[in-house]
């Protein structure tokens, strides 16, 4: 029997890596580039955890921009009226008005529940006042200390005797504004608050905008007392003139055209005038903008 000899120092078994090397002539990786390797890895599964965040991020995001009229319920009513301004002028009677259209619709399933939605077509009315100047009726309102707001959707309403919210219309609201007929005194809920009103010292210069009560016309412009704001049915077409009266309204720029507080110093809404809130499409219904 012949004796083994044994190796005091004895070669270690090739790895499978080491193995596959030595056949192939492929030099194993050092160990730093193995390293930056597991850096490497680390970050990429850092990268795809964070994108696999943002992904899940921008579905929630883009399911809350979804519109909240995505499944309606079917019951819709539009009402076309005419908005209809009424003053004495030196004791002489005069009227300006102005066609809108607003449609109500049913709201079933959205990410808010069931409710509501209206779309207003139309424009602020041009209220000339015989020779003394123009007065603006804007489709929106501004409450004491508050920010501006709609207002046709809501006065519409109730000037029909509607008393429902927007999102509660029942099926026979629908039906009373879609019968809705004749002329009548506009009503913004139980209230005597009206639309903005507001005028230029210069209407070539939107700066120089400013809103007027219309209790007070006659402070502005002597000889003229405002009578009433009335909504009437009817049929004729959506008026489209206020562009073309007050052409810095057909411009696309940002550039802010009204007054506004310098940056770092803005006041809360409540304390802001009017001018200081108002932007180019707050001239017109939302569906007209």
């Amino acid at each position: 029997m012949t004796a083994t000899p044994i190796d005091k120092n004895p070669t270690p078994p090739l790895s499978a890596v080491d193995a596959y090397s030595k056949s192939s002539g492929v030099q194993p990786r050092s160990k730093n580039r193995n390293a930056r390797s597991d850096e490497t890895g680390a970050d990429e599964a850092k990268a795809n955890r964070t994108n696999a965040m943002l992904t899940r991020r921008s579905a929630i995001i883009g399911a809350l921009a979804l519109p909240l009229t995505a499944c309606s319920g079917g019951e819709t009513a539009t009402v076309r009226f005419k908005v209809i301004a009424s003053a004495t002028v030196d004791g002489r009677p005069v009227e300006s008005s102005s066609v809108m259209e607003v449609t109500y619709s049913k709201v079933t399933q959205s990410l808010v529940g069931n409710g509501g939605a209206t779309r207003l077509y139309g424009e602020a009315l041009i209220f000339d006042l015989g020779g003394k100047g123009t007065v603006y009726i804007l489709p929106i309102q501004h409450a004491p200390n508050a920010s501006l707001t709609q207002v046709y959707e809501y006065g519409v309403l109730t000037t029909f005797g509607i008393n429902s919210s927007i999102g509660s219309l029942s099926k026979a609201d629908f039906l009373t504004l879609s019968n809705a007929t004749g002329r009548r005194p506009f009503r913004l809920h139980s209230t005597t608050r009206l639309p903005a009103f507001v005028s230029f010292t210069n209407e070539a210069d939107p700066k120089t905008i400013f809103e007027i009560l219309p209790s007070e016309l006659g402070r502005y412009f002597p000889g003229v007392r405002f009578t009433g704001l009335d909504v009437e049915v009817t049929d004729a077409p959506i008026t489209k003139e206020l562009r073309d009266r007050l052409p810095w309204l057909k411009s696309t720029s940002n550039s802010e055209i009204f007054p506004r507080d310098p940056r770092g110093a803005r006041r809360p809404n409540s304390e802001l005038p009017l001018s200081h809130m108002i932007t180019r499409a707050r001239f017109f219904g939302d569906g007209s903008r």
